[in-house]
């Protein structure tokens, strides 16, 4: 058996490991690089492996990271099974889609930069279409949770909950090579522990071969108590004050574990009359998939829902589509809590909500998420003033507050207990999905686990 790593390898982007064995060829994701000035360059690369020679491709969940380049696999050739969760493929159908419709906007955009200043645009297209991830969404194969599923002449797979987001799964599989049936297994992106609405992940018994993903691999992060209260806490403040609290948000995941805990802090009759706004087209969407997994749901919130207690729907939320529905909110000045993409700040509709109320002193930015250096959201949140949004220059007079515990990442912590609830050391770890620092951090503390660790560099591959 021989696992070659082409993403994701001392880095936290573009998921992608490759699988042989005697009896064929597997594909863990097929992940986009986002981020760092190479991945233009990197999207377009050919793949390092034969598209057409990969016999199934195994996809652990939605995130455009480890989705992304789906699209440009079919394109290269690859007409094979893409195996995964039912809500997994629910995500990738909106991000997948919203994905090519991004790429043909910035050919567009780059198209008509380029004609400003009279030179040839024949070679601008798209990195690929919406109609490119709709065709690919067609080889998708459905599988159940905790079910063996056969890989036709290979083996056979199966998912178990990752926690990470709605569909994300830990990936199981048994693959034949020769007269021997290798047991590998790959993290995914690991859950947070604590999490409203999504359970932790599931533990595993411990495989021959591990993938294990480390993005929190060098720290924890400094909880800041109960996350729900310190939630309430900035809600009632900025109400109090009369402003209004913009949350930038992913659209997918964070978005939904922050309307739980609002509903929790609404239905208790703690947090009532205040309007919550979730202005973000994606959002809604996904919101609307979530809502249709609630057995996927943290056993708290499978028994809230089964109660009656639907934790995305309470009184006061109002989810906005429309352009002229979301003008509408920044011409009003009722307090209200205001949750939008994207969530570093980079785009969307959250820039427009900052250019309204950032250098309102009543109002306050909460950030629930990691900002990539650079970002606004990151530039903001360092205490830089003014900051440029649309052209223009802000004062921040804005309360700035941070919650970290809502990352959808496992932390160090939560890394190593999961990896000690595999009961024993597999043959083989490569520790993937993580910048040097955190990979290599803990690579070193499962060494000191006696655990046989390597951290692959991309483009490695490895005989076992």
């Amino acid at each position: 058996m021989k696992i070659s790593f082409h993403g994701a390898a001392s880095e936290v982007t573009g998921s992608c490991h490759l699988i042989e064995t005697t009896a064929g060829t597997v594909l863990l994701d097929c992940g986009l690089i986002q981020g760092g000035k190479e991945s233009h360059e990197r999207n377009r690369a050919p793949f390092g492996f034969a598209a057409e020679d990969v016999d199934v491709v195994v996809l652990s969940h939605a995130h455009i990271d480890h989705s992304g380049r789906l699209p440009l696999l079919r394109k290269a050739g690859y007409r094979g099974p893409i195996y995964a969760t039912a809500a997994t493929i629910d995500l990738a159908r909106i991000l997948l889609v919203d994905s090519g419709h991004i790429h043909e906007e910035d050919a567009r955009w780059a198209i008509k930069r380029l004609a400003k200043k009279g030179k040839d645009t024949s070679g601008i297209t798209p990195l690929y279409t919406q109609a490119d991830a709709l065709a690919v969404l067609d080889q998708f194969v459905e599988v159940d949770f905790n079910h063996w599923v056969r890989l036709d002449g290979l083996g056979r797979v199966r998912f178990v909950t990752a926690g990470h987001i709605l569909g994300a799964a830990i990936v199981e599989l048994e693959v034949e090579d020769g007269d021997n049936c290798r047991h590998v297994t790959f993290s995914g992106d690991l859950g947070v522990e604590g999490a409203r609405l999504l359970p932790r992940p599931s533990s595993v018994e411990s495989p021959e071969v591990l993938l294990m993903e480390s993005t929190y691999g060098d720290r924890d992060r400094d909880e800041e108590g109960d996350r729900t209260e310190a939630l309430y806490k900035i809600v009632r403040d900025t109400v109090e004050r009369g402003g209004k609290v913009v949350i930038p948000s992913f659209a997918v995941g964070r978005t939904q574990e922050i309307l739980a805990r609002l509903n929790d802090l609404v239905e208790s009759g703690r947090l009532r009359g205040v309007p919550v706004f979730v202005d973000s087209p994606m959002a809604v969407e996904a919101t609307a998939v979530f809502a249709r997994f609630p057995d996927a749901y943290s056993k708290e919130a499978r028994r809230k829902y089964c109660s009656g207690d639907a934790p995305l729907e309470f009184p006061g939320l109002r989810l906005v589509t429309k352009v002229e529905e979301s003008k509408a909110i920044n011409g009003s000045r009722v307090p209200s809590v205001i949750i939008s993409a994207s969530g570093m700040c980079t785009a969307g509709r959250i820039k427009h909500h900052l250019k309204n109320e950032i250098s309102n002193p009543r109002s306050t930015v909460l950030f629930v998420g990691y900002q990539a250096r650079g970002s606004l959201g990151q530039l903001i949140q360092s205490g830089l003033s003014p900051v440029r949004i649309h052209g223009d220059w802000f004062e921040v007079r804005a309360h700035i507050e941070q919650i970290t515990g809502f990352s959808a990442h496992a932390d160090r912590s939560g890394l190593l207990d999961w990896y000690d609830g595999l009961g024993g050391n597999p043959a083989h770890t490569f520790v993937v999905h993580g910048d040097p620092e955190a990979a290599t951090a803990l690579a070193t503390t499962l060494r000191q686990r006696d655990a046989n660790v390597v951290v692959p560099q991309r483009g490695e591959s490895y005989d076992l």
